[in-house]
């Protein structure tokens, strides 16, 4: 048995040590050389009821924070994660700053979100100082880059639409604070081949660097500056699985809380050889999986069509902004950054998708395109999503 059969094993033992898991894994051998393929998958519901169970059953060994690990309108659901966050490990694989670096932390604190306290804890460990920002709305920038500036700031953190308005303003101002950075950490959203064209154009000198991940399962993997912005080494202590197409991770990180165990991220990814040459295995993300909407009589992807709109030259950024209810949309408009003119951008997504343009052929109504100067972002986030619903008239 190899070295990391036998820690999926143990951790399939171990986890069994909480009510969750032993009638979760009821009818399944543990004992001997067991297949950990025929585990069952661990959902999202499965990663509360587990980090419930380990406040009432894990040994006081040491402290943890009790983070939310998913957006819900309901109750939160919920992952324990201990307070040095795996750090000490993925900083020997990961670690953009330096003790010379003043890092602008644009994650917001509180309501049970992680990324603050991840990035103020990052910069302790390499030296660095930090300023703790949260988020910034458009019209405070200017004075707030005139702040970060005077502090020496070289180094932001924050979510790509974020680090994108930054160097917009300062495209559009002349503002010298793109001059000063060295360091982009990018986390929270997928990372659009907009970022890297805009910081070619203002910001030469800054290196992006982001993770992947979810407060679930933590950190996965990581990409540097000689890395595609899809693409992510894998850390030595997660274990993924890649079931047709569908990412599974298992934790085997001793100092986990609550076991991870084939979870099911929500993504698709392939597995790549990153031309940055770095060693060990590395994965390229290719979006969201099941994330289908009935619109026009046919099941469409939303993220596809974003995707699709932004291969479209003269188009810089996209949104999709549904009406209805339920997962069924009645209207859709597309909102588009950039100098495209709108029916060819609307022509093109149609010419994309045969069967919507076929259920659409005369509707001009049901699905638009409006081009906006920006697209908007959720203000207590900093996310821009590919997606979002509306109420309807």
């Amino acid at each position: 048995m190899t070295d990391t059969a036998a820690a999926l094993r143990n951790l399939a033992r171990q986890a069994t040590r909480f009510p969750h898991f032993r009638d979760k894994y009821g009818k399944v051998d543990l004992e001997g050389d067991f297949d950990y393929t025929d585990l069952p998958e661990m959902t999202r519901d499965d990663v509360t009821v587990a980090a419930e169970q380990a406040a009432a059953h894990r040994p006081r060994s040491g402290s943890a924070y009790l983070f939310t690990s998913g957006g819900s309108t309901a109750e939160p659901k919920l992952a324990w994660i201990p307070t040095e966050m795996h750090l000490g490990e993925l900083t020997r694989h990961w670690q953009p700053l330096t003790d010379t670096d003043v890092l602008a932390n644009l994650a917001s604190p509180g309501r049970l979100w992680s990324a603050h306290y991840c990035y103020n804890r990052l910069a302790e460990l390499a030296g660095a100082d930090v300023i703790g920002l949260g988020y910034v709305a458009d019209e405070e920038l200017g004075q707030w880059l005139d702040f970060l500036t005077r502090h020496g700031t070289t180094a932001v953190a924050g979510t790509p639409s974020q680090l994108e308005r930054i160097l917009l303003f300062c495209e559009r101002t002349g503002h010298p604070f793109a001059g000063t950075l060295r360091v982009g950490i990018w986390f929270g959203e997928p990372c659009g081949p907009q970022l890297p064209v805009l910081r070619d154009r203002v910001a030469p000198g800054l290196g992006l660097w982001g993770h992947y991940g979810s407060t679930e399962t933590w950190v996965i993997g990581h990409n540097g500056p000689g890395c595609p912005i899809d693409t992510f080494h894998l850390l030595p202590y997660q274990h993924v699985e890649l079931a047709d197409g569908a990412v599974l991770v298992s934790t085997l990180h001793p100092g986990a809380v609550a076991p991870v165990i084939r979870y099911r991220i929500g993504d698709r990814a392939e597995e790549v050889a990153c031309p940055c040459g770095r060693p060990g295995r590395a994965l390229r993300v290719a979006g969201r999986e099941g994330s289908l909407v009935k619109f026009a009589g046919t099941l469409v992807s939303p993220h596809q069509l974003v995707a699709i709109a932004t291969e479209l030259p003269g188009v810089t950024a996209a949104q999709i902004v549904l009406t209805g209810a339920a997962g069924i949309a009645e209207r859709a408009e597309v909102l588009v950054v950039g100098e495209a003119e709108e029916e060819t951008v609307r022509a093109h997504l149609l010419a994309s998708q045969i069967d919507l343009g076929f259920a659409l052929r005369g509707d001009d109504e049901e699905f638009t395109v409006r081009r906006v100067d920006s697209l908007p972002a959720n203000p207590r986030t900093g996310k821009t999503p590919d997606f979002r619903w509306a109420q309807a008239d």
